[in-house]
């Protein structure tokens, strides 16, 4: 018989709390949140409508996210109480993925002001350096979450980040395209979207477990 150590045990459900898809959607209400705030900006809507529009739907993702691992994924996994590292990075990603959502609303409020303040940032080359500005600002958090969760398909997220943000850019610039960044974060939640949706389904399959509660301590 093969042994199987505590620490393999923490590790294997570990990994498995992060394919059940979640939080690949948790990341594609994040891009809605940005698309949603676009298109209210697109319609000429009072900027503090923009704002809230966004942070209803994002804020709305992460109790959402809360309330999947709780509902979904521990019943198929167990409680499981990690060992106190692992804890760490918990509650690491928790900040982090709340500073996201405070950058995204940053990054609406820099683009109302782009849009007022003409001069400071006309011109292409000045509007592809707020995006690329962006786009760091949202990479980073997202690649430090991929580290410290052991999840490198967050970086697939970043990636989209990124190429939205771009995306909407270039739209910008183009003539006659209705809410160019509305369209380009569409995209962008589409994909999102399809991929946790693809492995939540997956996930869904795994059978519910009888055990209430596994703990898993330190080696």
């Amino acid at each position: 018989m093969k042994y199987i150590g505590l620490r393999q045990l923490e590790n294997k459900s570990w990994r498995a709390n992060q394919q059940d898809g979640l939080f690949d959607l948790c990341l594609a209400v994040l891009f809605l949140g940005l698309a949603m705030g676009s298109l209210a900006e697109f319609l000429h809507g009072p900027e503090i409508i923009n704002l809230v529009v966004l942070m209803v739907i994002q804020l709305g993702g992460v109790l959402a996210l809360c309330l999947g691992r709780r509902k979904i994924t521990a019943p198929r996994i167990g409680r499981v109480k990690f060992a106190a590292p692992r804890r760490r990075r918990n509650r690491t990603t928790i900040i982090v993925l709340g500073a996201c959502v405070a950058i995204t609303v940053l990054i609406v409020v820099l683009t109302a002001i782009a849009g007022r303040v003409g001069g400071l940032f006309a011109g292409p080359v000045s509007r592809y350096t707020v995006s690329a500005i962006a786009s760091l600002l949202v990479f980073i958090p997202l690649a430090t979450i991929a580290y410290f969760q052991e999840f490198p398909r967050i970086l697939l997220h970043a990636a989209l980040f990124v190429a939205a943000e771009f995306g909407g850019t270039v739209l910008e610039g183009a003539q006659r395209v209705p809410a160019p960044r509305a369209i380009a974060f569409g995209a962008a939640t589409t994909i999102s979207a399809a991929v946790g949706i693809v492995i939540l389904v997956r996930f869904m399959r795994v059978p519910i477990v009888q055990v209430d509660k596994e703990e898993f301590d330190e080696a």
